[in-house]
C-alpha cells in the first residue's frame, strides 16, 4: 500500500470506526472535503447523514463499511456560557469533552474565531482562572485555551484507543504584501500559487508557533497537521467571491482543492 490516497482502502482500514472533526468552518471544509473524496472512491455504497446530540453533531455515515464521519461545531473548544452578566468565555473550561473522547480519530482545530471583534464575537466577557475581564490579549487567551484542550487529552482521552490531532492553523489571504503583491487586499483573481523558490515571505503566523509549543508539551501522542506553510502558498485557493454569501472569502477553500491535500495528510498520518 503507497501512502496516496485510496479511499476504498481507507473505508475497509477504519470499519466500524467513528472519525470526528471539532472546530469552526475550517473544520467543516476538511470534513467534506473527506467525505466527497471516500464517496468519489465508493459511489454506489450506501450513506445515510443525521444531525446527533441536538444538532450539535453532523454524521454521514457509510453504512457498508459501518464508518461514521462527524463534526462537532466548536469555536474555540473551550466553553461558551451564557450567564447573568452576558456570554463568558471560559478558558479553562471544556466540558464537551465527553462527547469527543470517546470517538476513535478526533481532529481538532480552532484559531478563526479568537481575533474576531465587535458583532463578530461570539462572547462578552472572558474568564481566566475566575478572573472575570471584558478583553484579554487574545494571543493569550488562545494558548490558554489550548493549554486546556492539552491537559483534557492527557487526563481524558485513550491514546491507545483513540488518536488525537490537531489540524494546523489555516492562514487566510487578504494582504498582498505577504507575497510581495503590495496595494493587493484579497485572494480575487488570484489564478496561481505562490512562486517564490524560496519560503513564503512573512514567515509562519504566530499563532502557528503557539500551537506547536502547546503540542510539544503534551505527554500522550499527538499529531499535528501541519498544513500552514503549504497552505500560505495558495493564494488561488479560496471561493474568493464565488460563495453563497456574496462577499469575499479569502479564508475557506474551494472543495475539491487544497483540502483534499490536508485529507491526503491526515490519511498518512492516519495509516503511520
Amino acid at each position: 500500500m503507497n501512502d496516496r490516497f485510496n479511499g476504498e482502502y481507507f473505508l475497509k482500514r477504519f470499519k466500524g470506526k467513528k472519525i470526528m472533526f471539532i472546530g469552526d468552518s475550517l473544520s467543516l471544509n476538511i470534513w467534506q472535503s473527506l467525505i466527497c473524496m471516500l464517496h468519489a472512491a465508493v459511489p454506489n455504497s450506501r450513506i445515510i447523514k443525521q444531525g446527533l446530540n441536538n444538532n450539535t453533531i453532523s454524521a454521514v455515515t457509510f453504512q457498508d463499511y459501518k464508518i461514521s464521519v462527524m463534526l462537532f461545531h466548536s469555536l474555540y473548544l473551550v466553553d461558551v456560557d451564557e450567564e447573568r452578566i452576558g456570554r463568558v468565555l471560559k478558558l479553562n473550561s471544556m466540558r464537551n469533552g465527553d462527547h469527543w473522547k470517546n470517538n476513535d480519530v478526533l481532529v481538532f482545530n480552532t484559531w478563526l474565531w479568537w481575533y474576531r471583534r465587535g458583532l463578530k464575537q461570539q462572547w462578552d466577557y472572558v474568564n481566566d482562572e475566575g478572573r472575570i475581564t471584558k478583553d484579554i490579549d487574545r494571543m493569550t487567551a488562545f494558548r490558554t485555551a489550548l493549554t486546556t484542550w492539552a491537559k483534557w487529552v492527557d487526563s481524558d482521552v485513550d491514546t491507545n484507543r483513540t488518536k488525537v490531532i490537531f489540524q494546523g492553523i489555516s492562514p487566510s489571504h487578504y494582504n498582498g504584501t505577504e507575497w510581495n503583491e503590495p496595494g493587493v487586499r484579497n485572494c480575487f483573481k488570484e489564478m496561481e500559487p505562490f512562486n517564490g523558490s524560496s519560503a513564503y515571505p512573512v514567515g509562519l503566523p504566530e499563532a502557528a508557533y503557539v500551537v506547536k509549543d502547546v503540542i510539544s508539551n503534551i505527554k500522550k501522542p499527538v499529531h499535528l497537521l501541519d498544513i500552514t506553510a503549504l497552505s500560505q502558498l495558495r493564494k488561488d485557493g479560496h471561493p474568493s467571491s464565488y460563495n453563497a454569501f456574496k462577499g469575499m472569502d479569502c479564508t475557506h477553500w474551494c472543495v475539491a482543492g487544497l483540502t483534499d491535500t490536508w485529507n491526503q495528510l491526515l490519511y498518512a498520518a492516519l495509516l503511520s
